[in-house]
């Protein structure tokens, strides 16, 4: 790879005319010139014009200009430089960047001479003060023996347990690597529990060979760890994830409000309960049972708990925000369950007719009545809780006592099921809805006829009951929904369908409004005194399953077949929310934080974003984000705005706080393919399918600028953490590192033979990775775009990459649903995770914690732990109870996770540390290790 010049190049004679022009500012101590004449000799192919730039090198007369050679000798790490350097006896005139200087061109003695101490401080003050681009070149040239053992020791200097606290892994590579050719045993000793894992099995492996033990007390921890010691760090990951979530909704089945209507229920086919606050629709608690699909949902009186039942013939009883089971009965499969009025007690009937009484809130049993062996297929309890009626699968009605299960009154059947029952308020009547046959109405003291409902015809498919009001409606197949007044046989009102069944209704508390949902999605609010139809809308995608009317009557609650609940307003039909629905394919992934904690961002194929929270993996958010499919999204490092892009080409600015709009941008037709905002303004980049790209003004949704140089697709960017600079990579084949401060050049990186898919900076800002289909990773320095090496990656096409947050290691995730970890110092694989049954579609590591987030077209999120590989220095007594819980598992990494284990108990032992205790903020108990 070349890097070309700073200056244009135009010709033979025109270049050679600037390089001589940049000489003549050099001899005057120009230090621009000086560092142009260093990138002449480092990448131009012109033979005059490097053999003119090294002899104006060479004559540096001014010690400001010798400064800045030496600091790009360092930097550029060009044996033609170096050899100016030696031979013209440059230093620089900084005691500790001469030290360094010294060392980094390999003058070993004469770094001996001036810096003479054992522990060699002056070497050790200059690579502590130097910028990150030269430590790195300092660590490249331990490669002698010689070499590294003086860095070794200007490392850990006269402390080598303090120093070890704030070592960097390739620092530790370094220091044993140095302190093992001199066989200082005592001083690794001292080290072994706080170095990397991957190096302690060294040391100790070179201890065992070398016949060297600990004396005292050590010896025994010692033997214990040779004992356990592995024949290399395999590093150890836990396979399963620390939690998953997903927005994948199988069918609602049953919606319920809470008694004040502030709280809304749905259970589904899959057993999964979601609880929501109506007023902010936000997620409370959302449930997973083993109850199978959800047939009964019902908030007790005071909205503390939530009673569920479901086809497995679980009846539970869950706590509410946290979502704790109260308690639970699996014992008696139920056929049907009816709540009281005052929602204090359910009654529970099974397929043998059994009947039992139990307390909402505590799931005492009040009462079991054995009743007809038949299936009981309704139950309703009396407004003063004086009688149960129950309905039988075979038509047959009984009535008992609730106190006592005396038997009151049976009514035969006739081989029509029941269907419904509804004592009335006033009168004590019953109205009985059949399978086949007419409505009937009978006396609630004596079981006697009364009469029968005219009209109907065909099987029931839905119907509404307010007792109070002594109002009934029932929707037939004949695709005719009828209300009567139950004080007269004939219907008072009938809405015919033409085209569509009515597959659920619900009334409004004063019966005077029907909501009806319909097979197609449609539904209708009918006025059923004035029998007309009042607003008719779509509501779903498939069939309206069921519908629920809040206490107050404003506020329609409806669910479909595709799982979306969405709350609409009574009577005028206006969206008021959408709480759930299918999510499809996560496409994009982002991390946001505030002050109510970190939060994961998903855009999905459904055209809106999710918000999940990292701590429980509940669904905080969901906001719509007008675009048929997202393709990719960002947020700002201060959580403040979110950038969208979606299939149809859109870019659209939001404020996440509020969920509004900030705006819509003016985008070519093409999509945009990648976004990334910079962290110090309110700007955003873009980036897609024409290869430009774009700068925008957040707030206006104005571009401030556009650059161009990529011939093809752009098809990733990334921002350097300090907002400097900024890489794009192309289906061209190239990387481009774009500087954002002066001139918008570029450089440009022609590494890759194929399209680069993904790319990525490191957290401290000094390595640039990218990735594609070639069979390797390549790593520059940043922002030299200086070659770093490359990584031999797994088959497969990369679709996401990112650093972990410490830097060490590359995580990649590919279109095949497997991620792979590559360690950064090491260059080589060190671990391969499945993770998702589809292509991988985002990563992003956790700030400050050792996990990343991984989603994939399988709708799934996942949170992992990364390999253990950072220095023991920096774990805590998390990471020695994650070591036992693992040690336990039986696994092909069990050992590794003892011998873990081993060190981190003796690395704690008789210390103290302070931790929250379950549950209690700012309570704190104390753990003693030993």
């Amino acid at each position: 790879m070349k890097i070309p010049p700073l200056f244009p190049v135009i010709g033979p004679f025109f270049f050679r005319r600037s390089v001589r022009g940049i000489a003549r500012a050099a001899k005057c101590g120009d230090l621009q010139a000086v560092r142009k004449l260093t990138a002449i000799v480092s990448s131009c192919p012109d033979k005059f014009s490097r053999s003119r730039a090294l002899e104006v090198l060479a004559s540096l007369s001014s010690q400001a200009a010798i400064d800045e050679f030496c600091k790009e000798v360092i930097i550029r790490d060009n044996q033609e430089l170096e050899k100016v350097a030696i031979n013209q006896a440059y230093t620089p005139l900084e005691p500790g960047s001469r030290a360094v200087f010294l060392y980094v061109t390999g003058q070993d003695e004469a770094l001996c001479r001036f810096d003479p101490d054992a522990h060699h401080p002056l070497l050790a003050n200059g690579y502590a003060t130097a910028p990150a681009r030269i430590k790195n070149r300092v660590l490249c040239g331990a490669s002698s023996p010689r070499m590294d053992r003086i860095l070794a020791h200007a490392l850990i200097g006269t402390d080598p347990v303090r120093a070890a606290g704030i070592l960097t892994y390739l620092e530790w590579e370094v220091v044993i690597s140095g302190l093992t050719r001199e066989k200082a045993w005592d001083v690794l000793w001292l080290l072994v529990i706080a170095a990397p894992p991957s190096l302690t099995v060294v040391v100790l492996e070179n201890m065992r060979v070398a016949g060297w033990k600990p004396f005292g007390d050590s010896m025994r921890v010692f033997e214990d760890l040779i004992n356990e010691l592995p024949e290399g760090w395999a590093y150890p990951a836990p396979e399963k994830p620390i939690l998953s979530m997903s927005d994948q909704n199988s069918q609602c089945l049953r919606l319920a409000f809470s008694r004040d209507g502030t709280l809304l229920a749905a259970g589904k086919s899959d057993g999964k309960i979601a609880i929501w606050q109506v007023s902010s629709a936000r997620l409370l608690t959302s449930l997973s049972t083993n109850a199978g699909s959800i047939n009964f949902i019902s908030f007790t009186s005071d909205n503390t708990n939530l009673i569920i039942g479901g086809r497995t013939g679980m009846i539970a009883c869950y706590g509410i925000p946290l979502g704790n089971t109260i308690w639970s009965d699996k014992g008696r499969p139920f056929s049907c369950v009816a709540m009281s009025r005052d929602r204090e007690e359910i009654i529970v009937s099974d397929d043998q007719g059994k009947i039992t009484r139990l307390m909402c809130q505590t799931g005492k049993i009040l009462l079991t009545i054995s009743g007809l062996i038949s299936k009981v297929t309704v139950i309703s309890l009396s407004p003063d809780k004086k009688y149960i009626a129950f309905g039988h699968m075979d038509g047959t009605i009984c009535c008992k006592e609730a106190g006592t299960g005396t038997d009151v009154w049976t009514v035969p059947g006739t081989g029509n099921a029941v269907r419904a029952l509804a004592f009335t308020g006033q009168d004590n009547q019953l109205f009985v809805v059949y399978e086949r046959v007419l409505p009937a109405l009978r006396d609630g003291n004596t079981g006697i006829f009364l009469r029968t409902f005219d009209g109907f015809s065909g099987r029931p498919s839905c119907y509404a009951i307010s007792a109070e009001n002594s109002m009934a409606g029932i929707g037939s197949d004949d695709r005719v929904l009828r209300f009567w007044n139950m004080h007269d046989k004939n219907p008072i009102a009938s809405f015919p369908f033409y085209n569509r069944i009515p597959t659920c209704c619900c009334l409004t508390p004063d019966a005077n409004l029907a909501a009806v949902g319909c097979n197609d999605g449609t539904i209708f609010f009918f006025s059923v005194h004035e029998r007309q139809k009042i607003k008719e809308f779509r509501g779903c995608k498939q069939s309206v399953a069921t519908c629920s009317i809040s206490p107050d009557g404003n506020i329609l609650a409806t669910t479909g077949g595709d799982g979306t609940v969405t709350l609409w307003s009574i009577p005028t039909g206006e969206l008021l929310r959408t709480l759930r629905r299918p999510a499809g394919a996560i496409t994009a992934l982002a991390l946001t934080s505030s002050a109510a904690g970190a939060g994961i961002i998903a855009g999905t194929t459904d055209g809106r974003i999710r918000i999940f929270s990292c701590e429980d993996g509940g669904l905080v958010r969901s906001i719509d984000m007008y675009t048929p499919s997202i393709t990719t999204l960002a947020v700002s490092p201060d959580g403040t705005y979110l950038a969208c892009a979606g299939k149809d080409a859109s870019l659209r600015f939001w404020d996440l706080a509020k969920g509004g709009l900030v705006a819509t941008c003016d985008t070519p037709k093409s999509s945009v393919r990648c976004l990334a905002f910079l962290p110090d303004r309110a700007a955003c980049i873009s980036c897609g399918w024409d290869g430009k790209v774009r700068i925008w003004d957040v707030t206006g949704g104005k571009p401030q600028e556009i650059l161009v140089g990529h011939s093809s697709i752009i098809t990733c960017c990334s921002v350097d953490p300090r907002g400097r600079f900024f890489v794009t990579g192309s289906n061209d084949t190239t990387l481009r590192i774009w500087q954002l401060t002066g001139e918008k050049t570029s450089v440009v990186l022609r590494g890759a033979k194929q399209e680069v898919s993904v790319c990525a900076i490191s957290p401290d800002g000094t390595l640039l990775a990218a990735a594609g289909a070639d069979p390797e990773i390549q790593l520059y320095h940043f922002p030299e775009g200086i070659v770093a090496g490359t990584i031999p990656q797994i088959p497969g096409r990369p679709s996401a990459l990112a650093f972990t947050d410490d830097g060490l290691m590359i995580v990649v995730g590919y279109d095949h649903g497997t991620t792979a970890f590559y360690a950064v110092h090491g260059h080589s694989l060190i671990r391969i995770l499945p993770t998702h049954s589809g292509k991988v579609t985002g990563i992003v590591a956790i700030k400050g914690e050792d996990c990343f987030v991984t989603s994939g077209t399988d709708g799934m999120i996942h949170i992992f732990r990364i390999p253990f590989m950072r220095p023991l220095s920096r774990t805590s007594f998390t990471d020695l109870a994650l070591a036992r819980e693992q040690a336990a598992v039986t696994g092909s990494t069990a050992a590794q996770w003892r011998f873990l284990c081993h060190l981190l108990s003796f690395r704690f032992q008789n210390e103290i540390e302070l931790c929250p205790t379950y549950r209690d903020a700012g309570i704190y108990d104390i753990q003693i290790v030993g």
